[in-house]
């Protein structure tokens, strides 16, 4: 006698699992295998044998139709046979789960066309289908107005809540969940696993069937199972895990279950897929973040496209969820800081000159010598001057006092000149010894000289949390590092002499060709940024206060040159500062001070003390140099102050050999 397992009964009911429609064909085979008979009648007083051998026919040709998918036609079969032997109760069954198979099919397709936002269509399946069975339970959870379709957050933590995520995020659309009744319950179950499991997803209102790969001899001992006054989301999950098995949602009142394996989890589990839209990373963050989804929530179906943004994946739903909540504050939790810089710079320059400053060249010559040099080059005046009475020479004047009387004259006329008779400070001797003593100009000197220059820059940066930002204030200074010269050299020249092509001189055609770069010195260029760089480096702590790396690098040419090439002079000052938010730090005090004196004077007497000032000029030159730099950080976008987020459960990895 053949009979439907309880097992393939339950499939049906549920009406959940598409390789089920393959049953069907089966049961055809098996009825019309030959040596395999159908049910044998059993003949009472009421049923004849001819009878019952017409209601076994019936049944045999129910199963053809159910072969070939024609589910009214047979099911009008089986209940022909029912009638005719009512003795037999596999037709009335066959005829129950060819009906439950019909009103399952007409569910699907409505909740395909509700989907598909045939509203219409999907009211007329789901009415054919109360007509079929108005007491259907699964008629009754899909006769209402459908609305957004729920996330599958997980198999049964959610049950008790709202459609929508906890946290407000947009649910995924498509999900199954599972929604057992609220009651509390109390177990107290001893036996064979799959009898434990089903009466407790029974007792909450679910449907539980059973994959193949849940056998009795997983648990040959069986189970134990006892708890007192409990709920859903506590039982279902222990029982679960005391049988080693995981739950499919089939739909809001049935599940699958089946051994916990990443076999059957790779076969069994619904794949839901998402788009995450990053269009403010760059490539390589978005390749950061591809790494955490595919080593960290072991993502294996993932595609990433820079230029859009955007990152497809396919996971359980239990997996999106977790990874929606780890991402939500990496994606759009980065803080945004704005950096007041302030550069302040005096340069200062400070010179005196105070004191006498004597002589320090003294000469000698003959007066005599000196005024006969000066008459001689001008005796015509001389001579026109005393015929006429504008020079009178006194009588009895020897000639040496008579050439400084004819000299002198000359020059208060302006016809002469004489840098000794104008720079002459004495005479000492007499007749033709008389001498004259020079010495050179003496001043005094009360000079100051200084020279003040400020300058004030003040900028600001933008820039995000973990983020560096660079600001450069100066010049890019060429420096030749290497030259190479091209052309021909003396030695190819000279090796080509005599070479000619169609009586033309090799060397000549290629001077034509290669024309003025012929020889020519090409130099390597590299610039060097001189002036003011700075590179800052935000990190926002939960506490508000931001902690800043700064990296400050002044440089300058230092006036020497090595090989032609410039020496630079470098100066780099790095930190790490915390300041609070708002809170003004400075990050450098640089002051350089140049002090220079000179003292002019008599040598010996200007080196005694007190006699300087009388006797000495001096000169004194102070140079300073001050650069102060003032740094502010505003906290202008605020990220997450949470410490911690939210805890994910994760599942512990299966064996695949288990």
């Amino acid at each position: 006698m053949l009979r439907l397992s309880s097992t393939l009964r339950h499939r049906l009911v549920a009406a959940a699992l598409p390789a089920l429609a393959s049953t069907w064909p089966a049961l055809a085979q098996t009825a019309a295998a030959p040596g395999l008979a159908p049910p044998s009648p059993r003949i009472s007083d009421h049923v004849t044998a001819h009878r019952a051998d017409l209601a076994r026919n019936e049944y045999i040709a129910g199963a053809k139709l159910l072969d070939a998918n024609r589910l009214r036609e047979a099911e009008t079969v089986f209940q022909h046979a029912e009638q005719l032997d009512p003795s037999v109760p596999e037709y009335r069954l066959a005829a129950t789960l060819v009906l439950e198979h019909r009103v399952t099919a007409l569910v699907q397709q409505a909740g395909s066309a509700r989907t598909l936002g045939h509203i219409a269509e999907a009211d007329y399946l789901l009415s054919e289908a109360r007509t079929l069975d108005p007491q259907n339970a699964i008629i009754a959870q899909h006769d209402q107005t459908a609305a957004a379709p729920a996330a599958f957050q997980s198999a049964f933590d959610q049950a008790a809540a709202s459609p929508a995520g906890s946290d407000g995020t947009e649910d995924l659309a498509g999900a199954i969940v599972p929604r057992p009744n609220s009651s509390r319950q109390s177990f107290h179950l001893h036996g064979d696993l799959q009898s434990a499991v089903t009466e407790v997803f029974r007792r909450f209102g679910l449907r539980a069937a059973f994959d193949d790969s849940v056998t009795p001899a997983a648990t040959p001992q069986g189970i134990r199972f006892d708890l007192d006054d409990t709920s859903a989301a506590q039982a279902i999950p222990l029982i679960l895990t005391m049988g080693r098995l995981f739950a499919v949602p089939l739909d809001a009142g049935s599940v699958l279950l089946a051994t916990d394996t990443v076999a059957n989890r790779t076969r069994l589990e619904h794949l839901y897929q998402e788009t995450l839209y990053t269009p403010g990373l760059t490539p390589q963050q978005m390749g950061e973040v591809t790494n955490v989804i595919r080593q960290v929530f072991d993502v294996k179906q993932l595609s990433m496209q820079n230029t859009a943004g955007n990152i497809t994946l396919r996971a359980p739903a239990s997996t999106l969820d977790a990874l929606n909540r780890t991402l939500v504050d990496l994606l759009d939790g980065t803080s945004e800081v704005t950096f007041d810089l302030r550069v302040y710079s005096v340069d200062t320059t400070r010179q005196r000159n105070l004191g006498p400053s004597i002589p320090q060249q003294y000469g000698v010559y003959n007066v005599a010598s000196a005024a006969q040099s000066i008459v001689s080059a001008n005796q015509s005046a001389v001579d026109q001057a005393i015929a006429q009475g504008a020079l009178v020479i006194p009588a009895g004047a020897d000639s040496s006092t008579r050439l400084i009387y004819e000299a002198v004259f000359l020059i208060q006329a302006g016809l002469a000149q004489s840098s000794l008779l104008t720079d002459t400070i004495g005479f000492f001797g007499k007749g033709l010894a008389l001498s004259g003593l020079t010495a050179g100009p003496a001043t005094i000197n009360f000079a100051l000289n200084t020279s003040d220059t400020r300058t004030l820059d003040s900028l600001q940066l933008r820039v995000s949390d973990r983020q560096p930002a660079i600001f450069r204030s100066g010049t890019r200074y060429p420096i030749t590092t290497s030259t190479y010269s091209t052309g021909l050299s003396g030695t190819n020249s000279a090796a080509l002499a005599g070479a000619t092509i169609n009586g033309v001189s090799v060397s000549s055609l290629l001077n034509q060709y290669l024309g003025s770069s012929a020889g020519a010195t090409i130099p390597q260029i590299q610039y060097e940024d001189l002036g003011l760089t700075l590179k800052a480096t935000p990190n926002v702590q939960t506490s508000g206060n931001i902690t800043m790396h700064l990296d400050l690098k002044i440089e300058a040419l230092a006036g020497s040159a090595l090989n032609n090439i410039p020496v630079l002079a470098s100066r780099q000052f790095a930190s790490d500062v915390t300041v609070a938010e708002g809170q003004t730090a400075m990050m450098m005090s640089s002051l350089s001070k140049t002090e220079s004196a000179a003292v002019s004077g008599i040598p010996g007497l200007s080196e005694l003390p007190g006699f300087q000032t009388a006797t000495a000029d001096k000169l004194r030159e102070v140079d300073s140099s001050e650069l102060v730099m003032l740094i502010t950080p505003h906290l202008i976008r605020h990220r997450s102050n949470l410490t911690v987020g939210p805890r994910i459960p994760v599942s512990p990895s299966v064996d695949s050999s288990e």
